[in-house]
């Protein structure tokens, strides 16, 4: 667990080292970097029951990215096909 010092001022005005959990950054999308749109959580909060989008690569690439990848990857297997085609004729 990530942990981190805090130092905290008394009412004795002594210094004192608190110790606590680190705080999370925002998920964000592994190709443009742009946040996504879920809550910041612990891996312990996420494991209670926080559900990801039910689509492929929820929760690490946002929605507009796997468009785009899912849209040149069909254009990629349509020239495959066509260029299969022009080989047999």
């Amino acid at each position: 667990m990530a942990k981190r010092k805090v130092y905290v001022r008394t009412p004795g005005g002594e210094l004192k080292i608190r110790i606590e959990r680190k705080k999370y950054d925002i998920p964000k999308c592994a190709i443009c970097k742009k946040p996504l749109n879920m809550p910041k959580l612990t891996p312990k909060e996420a494991r209670r029951g926080f559900r990801t989008p039910g689509r492929p690569y929820a929760g690490f690439i946002d929605h507009k990215c796997l468009e785009l990848a899912l849209k040149k990857a069909v254009r990629e297997l349509a020239e495959a096909i066509l260029l299969e085609r022009k080989t047999q004729t």
